[in-house]
């Protein structure tokens, strides 16, 4: 029985590895010169806290993070997890770009996006020759021609002596905690600054700080980095906040922080006071000056100390359950009147200041009339000032068993104010609903999210026939014993479903893994239904953003199912491809092909153009998108193998 439980828990955890899927996208394949590219890795199938991806110096491209959007929801008795982190990329230079694959670790695992391919037009600035030997700066080589987009990136060659500590008063980082004591769950926010009196160019982390014991979320910095001068022990210094990141303790304890191993490239000649203004102006954190000769330093803050006190346990609520900051809470229901055993919807949104992602659903209590179960739930961050915020959503959904004036009722979420040292209770109001008798029985709809299974209630209606049949004497056992015999009853029935369930996805990861094309193929479809879900909710927007949004994702969607299906990557995926492709499969007068056309150049127009489109509109999108899966993953075989 030991070893089944081993195996289940292996079995399962090598499962969610392996649906673990991990991907980057764009929101235009073509730009301009300095015009920002939104870009977004998406992570589907993680479990728990995902740290924020750091990007790689991409060749020719200033990058900032800019935040993160989460869903976690149950469909069908399956859970699914989302989460994108968006970036903003400015291109500096024309030319072709292939942005490099960036690593995302998960569970101590590590995964890979896809590469991406970028062109950006414009005037090119070019500096004028060197005169002498160069070093060119490993974090911005912008002045280097860009590299075709066909050819793999090439592994950069150290091109001097590597990164040392330096003592050197005139250039040097501080990591500082905006307060010395907190509570479990309150944020605490670590920021680097960086006094430079030399030309000097941020070049990221060596090594990452050691934060042990705390949920951490990157705290997104603004494009254009706030800079100031000062002047310390008689030195005048630029300063500028280089990272913010906001910490969220999770147990009262005294705790040490190690700020990590920060590196710099600085060009070793301070300027003479009266150029000062002039230097600081156009140097610092830009690439002015990229053939000057220039040396790689390793910076290393100071430890850091911080306290966290455990919650008074005078006034604390019963339904507390360690939630910190400031929140709002309200709730609406899709309809007040409904019939007997159809469901209703009960919508929470949480939102405030404080740590967003782990926030809990207000408890339900037990009902009578009711069957309940737990709906989707979204997260979405933002920074207000120098607090991380955001809000959360929840969806209960209540299917009364009997007719009448019945009533949802309040729900109550509590926190703790670490302002006011005080703890907040927070209620719904009631909803009251009218439930039309009906004889229709209880159907749960397809897209609602299970949490649990339905518990069946088996009723002996009548006994007709006597058995004879010899019983266990069950009664005459003492307690222990039939607690032990039920416990070893419930472990064999896990150890059989484990073991059957452990050598089905064995099976299926050993065909997978030597085979990656069949992978792509046999989960393309569900990956696509999955995603079409969260689409669904576009078709019905009302807002005149929701259109560009439905089509953005609409089209993504239908790009990786096909990219996926075929086993190409997404760059191969070309409309002329496509319809030639297609047309082979499906026939060339087949109608669906006019269709998709249609749809990408419906996509195209709204997207650049910014044009509107009707929810109807929208509605046939998602159909159309369905029948297309819907046909592909009948085709024979053979046209997903052929070259």
């Amino acid at each position: 029985m030991a070893f089944a439980a081993i195996f289940l828990l292996t079995s399962s955890y090598d499962c969610f590895a392996a649906d673990i899927q991990v991907a980057s996208s764009v929101d235009k394949r073509q730009v301009q010169v300095d015009e920002e590219v939104s870009f977004t890795i998406r992570i589907l199938g993680a479990r728990g806290n995902v740290q924020a991806p750091r990007l790689p110096a991409f060749e020719g491209f200033d990058s900032f993070y800019t935040g993160r959007t989460s869903q976690f929801s149950f469909i069908n008795g399956q859970s699914s997890a989302t989460v994108e982190f968006s970036y903003v990329l400015v291109p500096k230079v024309a030319g072709r770009f292939l942005l490099t694959p960036v690593e995302v670790w998960i569970e101590g695992k590590r995964f890979q996006t896809q590469p991406l391919e970028l062109e950006v037009v414009g005037p090119q600035v070019r500096s004028p020759a060197p005169s002498g030997p160069v070093q060119v700066p490993r974090a911005k080589i912008a002045s280097a021609p860009p590299r075709p987009a066909a050819q793999p990136a090439p592994v950069s060659q150290p091109s001097g002596p590597p990164p040392t500590f330096v003592e050197d008063d005139n250039v040097f980082v501080k990591a500082v905690l905006d307060k010395q004591t907190a509570y479990p769950n309150e944020q605490i926010l670590l920021t680097y600054t960086l006094y430079t009196r030399y030309d000097t160019r941020y070049e990221g982390f060596e090594e990452e700080p050691s934060v042990s014991g705390f949920w951490i979320e990157d705290f997104p910095l603004d494009r254009d980095l706030g800079r100031d001068m000062v002047t310390i022990h008689g030195k005048r210094f630029v300063k500028a906040d280089i990272r913010k990141i906001a910490l969220f303790p999770t147990a009262p304890a005294p705790y040490t922080i190690q700020p990590g191993v920060l590196k710099v490239s600085v060009r070793e000649q301070p300027k003479t006071t009266s150029l000062f203004d002039d230097f600081f102006n156009d140097s610092f954190f830009t690439g002015a000056n990229f053939f000057a000769q220039r040396v790689e330093r390793l910076l290393k803050p100071e430890p850091l100390s911080v306290t966290v006190r455990p919650f008074p346990e005078t006034g604390k609520p019963a339904s507390f359950k360690g939630v910190v900051g400031q929140f709002r809470l309200s709730s609406s229901v899709d309809k007040k009147e409904i019939k007997q055993n159809e469901p209703v919807t009960l919508k929470l949104v949480i939102e405030g200041e404080g740590n967003i992602e782990t926030l809990p659903k207000p408890a339900v209590p037990e009902l009578t009339g009711f069957k309940v179960y737990e709906g989707d739930s979204s997260t979405q961050l933002f920074k207000t000032g120098s607090t991380i915020a955001g809000r959360k959503t929840f969806e209960v959904i209540f299917i009364p068993t009997e007719a009448g004036d019945l009533a949802v009722p309040p729900l109550e979420f509590s926190f703790f104010d670490p302002r006011q040292e005080k703890y907040q209770v927070l209620r719904t109001e009631p909803v009251p609903l009218k439930v039309i008798p009906s004889l229709e029985p209880l159907r749960l709809p397809a897209e609602l999210a299970e949490k649990e299974a339905f518990k069946k209630e088996v009723r002996l209606e009548a006994k007709d026939i006597r058995y004879l049949h010899e019983e266990f004497p069950w009664e005459g056992l003492p307690r222990i014993e039939r607690l032990a015999f039920q416990f070893l009853m419930a472990a064999n029935l896990l150890g059989l479903v484990a073991v059957g369930s452990g050598l089905f996805r064995r099976r299926r990861e050993t065909l997978f893994s030597r085979d990656s094309a069949l992978r792509r193929r046999k989960l393309a479809r569900s990956t696509a239904l999955r995603e079409m879900k969260s689409l669904k909710r576009l078709t019905e927007g009302q807002k005149p953003e929701d259109a560009a949004r439905f089509l953005a994702e609409a089209e993504k969607v239908l790009n990786d199912y096909l990219s996926n299906k075929f086993n190409l990557s997404l760059y191969q995926l070309t409309r002329k491809w496509l319809e030639e492709k297609l047309a082979r499969a499906l026939g060339p007068d087949d109608p669906l092909l006019k269709q998709m056309e249609e749809f990408y150049e419906v996509a195209g127009e709204t997207r650049f153009g910014r044009g509107m489109l009707l929810a109807q509109e929208r509605r046939e999108f998602f159909e159309l998108i369905k029948t297309v899966i819907e046909r592909i993953e009948k085709l024979p075989e053979k046209h997903f193998t052929e070259k």
